[in-house]
């Protein structure tokens, strides 16, 4: 089950969109839940980082389908997107905030079709995403783009591309969420993303970025091991 928001002012689009879901949905044998918005403003009050795809259309009042595509990846960096419009110039710019496509109206059916087949497969890839919950609300994160994350005073701090994002509770509740093969503990205040990983010394560890952390001399044969394995999997 796909869990679809479509975010456009203009009912017959939004009617189109459906029609075109309900269309795949049978061909594919595909399950969704599709929630409509007529503008961008109640799209993003309250948001919950809880969709698999967002279509959204670049000109609509209150707020134009670009600027909010901003203000959704300030919250959501993994949800495809994809832009709804009337011409391609707007599209090109949705490249900027990780657009996943873009359709231009009248939507036709058979390109629609191939579009969605490439955006479900990004959506599937979505387990590679991490929930949390903030003090300015649930944010999602693809996880690789964390390279470290760590505790202070009950205080967790993920270190991401885009920023630092600080959430409540214990390390080994984060630990829980993350993948045991891409992820490995260097010490009981922090645990890093072995793709990040660039050396080891005695004392710390070389994170890519010039960064480094400490890593406890317990920890080191056991992620020494595990970086091992990592490389024969990924690398």
């Amino acid at each position: 089950m796909y869990n679809i928001a479509v975010v456009d002012d203009d009912a017959s689009d939004r009617s189109e969109i459906l029609g075109h879901l309900e269309r795949y949905r049978r061909e594919k044998d595909k399950s969704f839940t599709v929630t409509q918005f007529d503008n961008a403003v109640k799209f993003l009050e309250g948001y919950n980082p809880a969709y698999d795809i967002v279509f959204i259309d670049i000109q609509m009042p209150y707020l134009d389908g670009m600027t909010a595509a901003e203000k959704l990846r300030e919250v959501d960096r993994a949800v495809p997107l994809v832009f709804i419009t009337n011409m391609v110039k707007y599209a090109v710019k949705g490249y900027s905030v990780d657009a996943a496509d873009f359709v231009v109206k009248p939507i036709v059916y058979g390109g629609f079709s191939v579009m969605l087949d490439k955006v479900l497969r990004l959506a599937d890839k979505n387990g590679d995403a991490v929930m949390l919950k903030t003090a300015e609300g649930k944010i999602r994160l693809w996880l690789d783009r964390i390279s470290h994350i760590e505790v202070t005073d009950h205080q967790v701090c993920y270190h991401a591309d885009d920023g630092d994002h600080m959430v409540w509770g214990s390390l080994k509740e984060q630990e829980s969420k993350l993948p045991t093969d891409r992820f490995a503990k260097c010490s009981n205040y922090c645990i890093v993303n072995l793709k990040y990983v660039e050396g080891i010394t005695d004392g710390e560890l070389k994170l890519s970025g010039g960064r480094s952390v400490p890593i406890s001399r317990s920890k080191r044969k056991e992620l020494t091991d595990r970086l091992l394995a990592y490389y024969g999997k990924y690398m």
